[in-house]
């Protein structure tokens, strides 16, 4: 069986959740099912991403053979649509759409796709392209709802109610979604049969802290993300600003890159941290620096990073915020902060700290909870979905 993945960005090394999700999903699966292989196509057609980044227009990584799509002429068309009126913007983003949809039908093994799984509605260049695949070549659709959020107001918001999207949705053989509130969305509007409520995943095991990496249950804290507005890294590095004071020998280092990157640097310069707060940058690895910490600090829509930190053995601190409000039991295996509260947030840390006990506690009852989401549950169940949609056993 064929499974071709739909995703906007896939880079070589990509440290986003989403694709360590695709990567991780088609290397078990590939491995626990030998009938299964994978494709990815993804987005090369914004004409600076090919030059930025050398990305080449096929690859394989790991199990899945990757093609990247355009630029094409109409690249060079939508680059320049500042200079056009907005009224034939969506003519050419139309038009970029069909040309990347018809070098996608010209790839070698497409017509021999059995699944197309569409990950994530933030853009909707390639959920269109999804639907029209689909279509074109009579084969399910599973889409795969990365998203916790609904709100308007929120950049990492899905517009499901969106027309475009609501006729990719309804296109959709099978839905999945981890958050209870999407959910409910989708049922209300008239999707909840072919809905699925479906938890994220990680290898847990991977992450187990190794003895070499003893936990002494210190002052170590950790924030991995996306250095983004819309994940609010800010708020901790403000935070820790009245831990210092408290806890003289507490630290933090902050794994991740972004446009927020040197505000977050200046900050830290601002706020005299810079002996205690530390910029790691990106890393594709996360792992040692998990093992190496005692606190792990959570931002928005860092679904995934946070089942990471609760396998490797830390006391977590999220935002009450999207997944994280059912995830959590506040005082059981995590701690619950009002967003963008550097006070509060201060003094979780605080008592985290200064508790040894409850933050024991926590990272114990953490790496219970973290077991409901290993691969090895979770991919079977989209095995499942993908063995159900075609009807082959």
């Amino acid at each position: 069986m064929r499974i071709c993945h739909l995703w906007h960005n896939f880079f070589p090394t990509g440290s986003g959740g989403l694709e360590k999700y695709v990567l991780n999903l088609s290397d078990f699966l590939s491995r626990h099912d030998s009938s299964l292989n994978f494709l990815m196509l993804t987005d090369r057609s914004d004409i600076s991403f090919p030059l930025r980044y050398k990305l080449p227009k096929q690859q394989r990584i790991n199990s899945i053979e990757v093609h990247r799509l355009g630029p094409t002429f109409s690249s060079y068309l939508r680059n320049l649509s500042y200079k056009i009126p907005h009224s034939e913007f969506k003519r050419l983003d139309d038009l970029l759409i069909k040309s990347l949809f018809n070098e996608a039908v010209r790839i070698p093994g497409m017509d021999k796709v059995d699944v197309f799984h569409l990950h994530g509605f933030w853009r909707p260049r390639f959920p269109v392209l999804a639907m029209w695949l689909s279509q074109h070549f009579h084969v399910p659709l599973v889409i795969s709802l990365h998203g916790d959020s609904v709100d308007s107001h929120d950049p990492y918001a899905m517009s499901l109610e969106d027309p475009i999207i609501f006729q990719v949705l309804r296109q959709a053989s099978v839905i999945t979604t981890f958050s209870g509130e999407v959910l409910d969305l989708l049922g209300k509007l008239g999707f909840g049969k072919k809905s699925i409520l479906l938890p994220n995943f990680i290898n847990v095991k991977s992450f187990y802290r190794p003895i070499s990496y003893p936990s002494n249950l210190g002052a170590r804290a950790i924030m991995v993300s996306r250095l983004e507005a819309g994940k609010d890294p800010l708020t901790p590095v403000r935070a820790f600003a009245a831990v210092k004071e408290m806890v003289p020998s507490a630290d933090l280092q902050i794994v991740g890159d972004g446009q927020l990157f040197k505000p977050i640097n200046n900050l830290i310069k601002d706020l005299n941290l810079g002996e205690s707060v530390t910029l790691v940058g990106a890393k594709k690895d996360v792992r040692k620096f998990l093992w190496s910490s005692d606190v792990f600090i959570g931002t928005k829509s860092g679904y995934i990073a946070t089942l990471e930190a609760w396998a490797a053995g830390l006391a977590v601190i999220v935002p009450e915020y999207g997944i994280f409000k059912g995830l959590i039991s506040d005082g059981e295996n995590g701690l619950l902060v009002q967003p963008g509260n550097s006070e509060q947030l201060a003094a979780s840390l605080i008592s985290l700290f200064k508790n040894k006990t409850l933050q024991k506690t926590l990272a114990s009852n953490g790496m219970q909870s973290v077991k409901e989401h290993d691969i090895s549950v979770i991919a079977l169940r989209v095995n499942d979905i993908y063995h159900s949609v075609t009807g082959k056993r």
